[in-house]
């Protein structure tokens, strides 16, 4: 029986002490995730906590108290930054220093009139209550997914479960003015049993969290050009069918657009300019067809825009801008300003065409205003008077000796 008791009082601290290490392990994989190591923290302080209220006899320590209480709202702390800094948002202060200000109080008030131990206890679940609605307040504020709904709820539950417990324990006609009255009853094995249920969910909660926040980190990598931020080809054209069908019956725009001597820019100014160039002219893009079109950087010095619901002369007027836009464009390189201009193709895609058809006639029409003289816009031919492939390799081919 002794033997099965310490195993029972000794579950929550192992608990608390994986849940810790797991946490800690994951910042060890990737330093970034600095709310890992604040959740560590988090779980390695209340660990302290919650061991001295239940392993410690009163008296036995003159800063006994001093050392429960600082580890416990230490690891609260911790507990909320960790939440916060999860979710990126900013840490709550004004509704932490007000449950920090009202416990401290109680806990003072008590101490100076040798209350009795029911409570101090009641102040400090006061705290944990508090912050465990704090902390399910800004999951869901923040919510994106389905685990930050499950997530709010754990921490709800926990508040409920918490301030259940303390009106129990008022309720009772038990003796709990002394810590050790309180360890001999049997709310303090509830206590231990609430402790590390709630270890267990909120960290598991917490680690699904993790995971949708890796899988959609790794789901941008693959999506994402990493030097503009745009999307890629792949990208581009996985997104262009939902968006065309949103725009069903009206059409859409399709605008390519080609930088007109970037590698003469390389050549001259370095890559380092280069990859500037490719920043400033994607930025561009995307501020001025603004966030209902889709951006994406084909490769090289080649862009790709569909505009919803867009007939030919409006994607035509979006690609004049977008050619002012660049040609206004000013870059400095060693104390040198130098301009930008590029050349775009256009069509109007109706929901029946084919997008790789239309991408081929807007390219053709792009190469078409690179030798009628560059920094124009040419809209791209019919399909039944689609450019001979011949000739479409002659204008590349053109391109590629100009450039070299």
């Amino acid at each position: 029986m002794l033997t099965a008791n310490l195993t029972y009082q000794w579950l929550g601290p192992v608990i608390f002490v994986s849940a810790g290490v797991a946490f800690l392990l994951l910042h060890s994989h990737d330093r970034k995730q600095l709310s890992a190591l604040r959740l560590a923290g988090a779980y390695f302080l209340s660990l302290i906590g919650f061991m001295a209220v239940m392993l410690v006899d009163e008296g036995s320590h003159p800063f006994f108290q001093s050392i429960t209480l600082v580890s416990l709202v230490s690891g609260h702390f911790l507990l909320v930054w960790g939440v916060a800094s999860l979710l990126e948002q900013k840490f709550p202060r004004l509704l932490f220093g007000s449950a920090l200000l009202i416990v401290s109080g109680i806990i003072i008030y008590a101490n100076l009139a040798s209350s009795p131990f029911l409570l101090k206890y009641t102040a400090v679940c006061g705290f944990i209550i508090m912050v465990a609605l704090i902390c399910s307040r800004l999951v869901w504020r923040a919510r994106n997914h389905r685990v930050d709904i499950v997530i709010a709820a754990v921490f709800l539950a926990q508040a409920l479960v918490t301030l259940n417990r303390i009106v129990q324990m008022h309720l009772s006609e038990l003796d709990l003015s002394t810590r050790s009255a309180f360890k001999s009853s049997h709310f303090a094995s509830s206590m231990q049993t609430e402790n590390a249920i709630f270890a267990i969910v909120i960290g598991l909660a917490l680690f699904a969290r993790y995971s949708v926040t890796l899988v959609m980190r790794l789901s941008r990598l693959a999506e994402t050009d990493p030097l503009t931020g745009l999307f890629n080809r792949r990208a581009f054209e996985a997104r262009v069918p939902a968006m065309r069908a949103a725009s069903t019956p009206l059409p859409s725009g399709l605008i390519i657009c080609d930088i007109d001597h970037f590698k003469a820019v390389n050549d001259t100014h370095g890559h380092d300019v280069g990859d500037t160039v490719l920043k400033t002219v994607a930025q561009l893009l995307e501020n001025v067809a603004g966030e209902s079109a889709i951006c994406a950087r084909l490769g090289g010095e080649e862009f790709c825009i569909l505009l919803p619901e867009s007939n030919g002369e409006m994607t035509r007027l979006m690609a004049a801008r977008l050619r002012v836009a660049i040609e206004m464009q000013q870059l400095v390189s060693s104390g040198r300003k130098f301009g930008l201009t590029a050349s775009f193709g256009y069509c109007e895609l109706a929901p029946e065409d084919d997008l790789q058809l239309a991408m081929a006639r807007a390219d053709a029409a792009v190469y078409m205003a690179k030798h009628d003289g560059r920094n124009l816009v040419r809209l791209a031919a019919v399909a039944t008077a689609y450019p001979e492939p011949e000739r479409i390799q002659d204008l590349m081919v053109g391109e590629l000796e100009y450039q070299s």
